[in-house]
């Protein structure tokens, strides 16, 4: 008996230790998505010339602008 009571008490600690790291992950992520959300906020913002043109080569795109677009604008490459 004192071994299955070793093991189940094993595997809690183990699923406690996980939900403790997803949780502490979840945290970082949203004080890092803040801070970053700071930063950038303070980036110069210079707005591109429009080209009448549909051809994506004769539009010049800038990394930056294209790093902090919103997420609904960006293209989801894996679906197309």
């Amino acid at each position: 008996m004192k071994p299955k009571l070793n093991k189940l008490i094993t595997l809690l600690l183990l699923l406690g230790t996980f939900a403790f790291l997803m949780e502490a992950e979840e945290r970082l992520a949203v004080v890092a998505h803040k801070e970053l959300s700071k930063w950038a906020s303070l980036l110069p913002v210079k707005e591109q010339p429009q080209v009448n043109t549909i051809n994506p080569y004769a539009q010049s795109v800038s990394i930056l602008e294209v790093i902090l677009s919103e997420p609904s604008k960006k293209v989801n490459s894996a679906n197309n």
